[in-house]
């Protein structure tokens, strides 16, 4: 049992959360578990499932390794100002593009500040995004990298990402609401891509929190959510996200994009 948990570790990982996450989420919307165990409840369950499993197959010793990547902040100044306005800038080209095509549609649109300065939406953002940058980045791409590509990596990790978040779409509480699961899955994939280009020329975790830490506040404040954009909206942000992240790949690398070479070693080399 131990030596298959050590051989599938990350596989373990990704299958047990998506179903951890979804029982502890009915348990939330049937009643069975008080709702304020929701806000924080499914950060924590999410690190507590990585964690028992990392302890269960590597010991202490893969317990400092997820932390590791997040030590790593003597990056180039230009590598921070990246991973602080790629999602602004993207989501107001978007914008941008939307309003020139439909003007009578965006003219009420304006961002929404006051909501990014909410002390309770502060502490989830920073909490979401240091647990999810752990999970699914510092963890998850580095141990799917052993096996394959970084973009590969970034798919399987986007998926199973979207797959984590189908539960909250349905109870639709504490979340941004009413997300088409289409349009959100071009999303995440965009998300653990864009995460994963970062990683993979700065193997900064630090970088990465930042650009998830932007990336949450950018569609809380700018108007591309469905509840405020319309789904026209967010489906184009979602798609653009995505494509933008493709080409990233395809000029900057890493390549190969989908086949990699056999090779061996450890994930902290990842």
């Amino acid at each position: 049992m131990m030596s298959a948990l050590r051989n599938y570790e990350v596989w373990w990982f990704l299958g047990l959360i998506i179903v951890a996450n979804a029982v502890f989420v009915s348990g939330i919307d049937f009643g069975i578990l008080p709702d304020r165990l929701y806000s924080y409840g499914r950060f924590a369950l999410l690190a507590g499932v990585l964690g028992g499993i990392v302890l269960l197959a590597r010991g202490w010793e893969g317990i400092a390794d997820l932390l590791r990547p997040m030590l790593q902040w003597q990056r180039s100044v230009a590598w921070y100002l990246f991973a602080f306005l790629w999602n602004p800038v993207i989501c107001l080209l978007v914008l941008m593009a939307l309003h020139t095509l439909h003007p009578s549609s965006m003219s009420e649109f304006k961002p929404n500040f006051a909501i990014a300065l909410r002390p309770d939406i502060i502490r989830t953002v920073l909490i979401g995004s240091f647990i999810g940058e752990i999970v699914w980045i510092s963890y998850a791409i580095r141990r799917l990298s052993i096996s394959f590509t970084p973009y590969v990596s970034a798919l399987i990790v986007g998926v199973v990402w979207t797959a984590w978040w189908v539960p909250m779409v349905f109870y639709n509480i504490g979340i941004v609401p009413d997300l088409p699961i289409a349009a959100l899955l071009f999303n995440q994939i965009g998300i653990a891509a864009m995460c994963t280009f970062v990683y993979m020329h700065t193997r900064s975790g630090l970088l990465v929190l930042c650009l998830q830490v932007t990336f949450n506040f950018t569609i809380l404040v700018l108007p591309v959510t469905p509840a405020v954009g319309g789904f026209t909206t967010y489906w184009t942000f979602a798609v653009t996200y995505f494509i933008a992240a493709l080409l990233l790949f395809v000029v900057f690398g890493p390549k190969p994009l989908f086949t990699a070479p056999v090779r061996s070693g450890s994930p902290t080399q990842a």
